[in-house]
């Protein structure tokens, strides 16, 4: 079992690293002091495992160490290349659409009313479906609905968002600034704003 420490702690770093980053946007939105450090704590491990495994190949001849190599390669594989944000987007679409439905349902019926600068506080069992507990409501009227759930929220940079919108694209594009658009259903899109 000692031999096998190394592989053991390199995959215990890629899961928690892969759990950071899918749930990066919330944790940036809800603990933006702890969001650098669990990064820079997770780096200093991938360090420390990383030269430990090529110190006990080379100098002790252990050779089932390259395989915590291999775990950590594909540990920097999947950071660097792995769409972690759009993919839990895509996959939170069908899981959460019931939901976002009777959010929209609320604010149409103005059961959910938006404060001053537009934002609602969702209630709590509802909280899951934005990255930070709020929607935005950019319209809400007889011409139509344009409906925000944050994905990620920037702080005076661009955010990313799931938009309801029953006017599609355009009602989107009448009411905010949109780097990137993409449909992902019918009335669902999600959008990159500067």
């Amino acid at each position: 079992m000692k031999k096998y420490r190394l592989l053991i702690l390199s995959a215990l770093l890629l899961l928690v690293s892969f759990a950071a980053a899918w749930y990066g946007d919330h944790l940036f939105n809800h603990l933006f002091v702890l969001a650098i450090p669990i990064d820079l704590a997770l780096l200093i491990c991938f360090i420390v495992l990383l030269a430990m495994s090529v110190i006990r190949i080379i100098k002790r001849k252990e050779y089932v160490n390259v395989w915590s190599l291999a775990v950590l390669a594909l540990l920097v594989v999947l950071k660097l290349k792995f769409p972690f944000r759009d993919a839990r987007v895509k996959l939170e679409l069908n899981r959460f659409e019931a939901d976002r439905l009777e959010i929209v349902e609320m604010i149409q019926s103005h059961q959910l009313q938006p404060d001053g600068l537009g934002n609602v506080d969702l209630p709590a069992g509802y909280r899951r479906l934005s990255s930070d507990g709020e929607v935005f409501v950019y319209q809400n009227d007889k011409n139509g609905q344009v409906i925000c759930f944050w994905v990620f929220r920037g702080m005076m940079s661009g955010s990313f968002e799931l938009i309801y919108s029953s006017g599609g694209e355009e009602l989107i594009r009448a009411n905010e600034t949109v780097v990137n658009i993409e449909q992902l259903k019918e009335n669902w899109y999600y959008v990159e704003t500067n």
